[in-house]
């Protein structure tokens, strides 16, 4: 049991308000002045410095511990979760000709977007993921800026990639 500071009433442990007089059954705990963690970049390797004098410890590595890669349509929200360690054909199916991208984006409206049937290829490598344009007829572009065909191109977590005028965000789950 606690009392309330206000008007000395009981109350049950855990109560955040006082039941006869309303006042806060909270106190704050004493402050205690630490430092936090800073993180920081060494020749482009990124590290974590830890309390304690010049004690630098590199960061895990993202890519190697990375189950797989997510695309986000941004129009719809819709996550498509993969695989990652291959190369994905980014493009829209055609029973017809025997196309079969791994990332469908005709159930997105790519046809109206101007996706191509083989768009783009997105493929690891040891910097992270490569995105290259296939020679699609409207183009493969990087947070707004176009690429070159089959020019591959390191893209990041949080990338915005937009195929023809199909916009989707890139993740490294």
């Amino acid at each position: 049991m606690i009392r309330c500071s206000h008007c000395n009433a009981q109350q049950m442990n855990g109560t955040i308000f006082c039941s006869e007089c309303g006042a806060t059954l909270i106190t704050e705990a004493p402050r205690r002045e630490t430092t936090n963690a800073l993180s920081r970049t060494i020749d482009g390797i990124p590290t974590v410095v830890e309390d304690g004098p010049h004690t630098v410890v590199p960061a895990p590595p993202t890519i190697a511990k990375a189950s797989g890669i997510c695309l986000v349509v941004i129009n719809s929200g819709r996550r498509i979760t993969l695989e990652s360690g291959e190369e994905l054909l980014v493009g829209r199916k055609d029973n017809q000709r025997g196309i079969y991208p791994d990332v469908d984006l005709g159930l997105d409206g790519g046809y109206d977007a101007g996706v191509s049937r083989r768009h783009a290829i997105i493929s690891p490598s040891r910097k992270g993921y490569m995105l290259e344009d296939l020679g699609s007829s409207n183009g493969t572009f990087i947070n707004s800026t176009r690429l070159a065909p089959q020019t591959p191109t390191l893209i990041a977590h949080g990338d915005e990639l937009k195929f023809g005028t199909l916009i989707l965000r890139f993740e490294i789950a």
